[in-house]
């Protein structure tokens, strides 16, 4: 048992060490991701005062699986025409996302780790959510909720003044699957996708005309649709 708990530790303690990465690096790393979803915005169309009552949880993607995974596409309005095209890279066997998308109005990131969620809107720093809830501006004040830990099938955007949106949780979680069958007396494997359900839009209601409070519930909007969206784990 002391074995295995030493093997468990050392293969942590390996991992952390491959995925531990340089602010230097990490920085390139972002100038890549924006990169890549320059090239992307070429096909997406322009945003408009209704877009993001449009915004589903409908993707067009491409991935890849390693020490850092990496997630490329674009998120579909409901008439299944491309609008904001992202990219999401995750790194190490806890959470450790980061995120980079735009349309052709505004550009987010978002970095997701130790269940803080740190975001920048247009390259200015937005704020975070810690606790799970507890929305915190760019000076650190408490200026709002957003509590998705619970069961209901959708979370509320609040603000001072009441709530500002209510946004449906992404339940369409695509995913690979492994299936393993015996062939000519021995075991071989194929990669399996499943069927997706039709994309429903996640804003469900929309309450507020205020810009900043309209850049959180854009900014959670996208986030919920790039990181619930897809799991790299089978």
């Amino acid at each position: 048992m002391l074995i295995f708990a030493l093997f468990i530790v050392l293969v942590l303690f390996l991992t952390h060490q491959a995925t531990k990465k340089s602010p230097e690096f990490l920085q390139n790393e972002k100038l890549q991701m924006e990169e890549k979803v320059k090239k992307l915005k070429k096909d997406i169309l322009n945003w408009k005062s209704d877009s993001l009552k449009n915004v589903t949880n409908g993707m067009d993607y491409s991935f890849v699986r390693s020490m850092t995974n990496k997630l490329t596409g674009v998120l579909n309005s409901n008439d299944g025409t491309p609008i904001i095209a992202f990219q999401r890279v995750d790194r190490g066997i806890f959470v450790n996302s980061r995120i980079l998308a735009s349309s052709t109005d505004f550009k987010i990131y978002c970095e997701f780790k130790n269940e803080e969620k740190i975001f920048y809107f247009n390259d200015v720093y937005l704020g975070k959510i810690v606790k799970h809830f507890d929305i915190l501006d760019a000076s650190n004040n408490k200026i709002g909720r957003c509590n998705r830990k619970t069961s209901q099938p959708s979370f509320t955007v609040d603000f001072r003044f009441g709530k500002a949106a209510e946004i449906l949780k992404n339940s369409d979680r695509k995913f690979m699957v492994q299936r393993r069958y015996r062939k000519r007396n021995q075991w071989e494997s194929e990669m399996v996708f499943r069927d997706l359900p039709p994309p429903t839009n996640l804003i469900l209601s929309l309450n507020t005309t205020d810009p900043e409070e309209l850049k959180w519930v854009i900014s959670l909007t996208v986030f919920e649709a790039v990181y619930y969206g897809f799991s790299f784990v089978s």
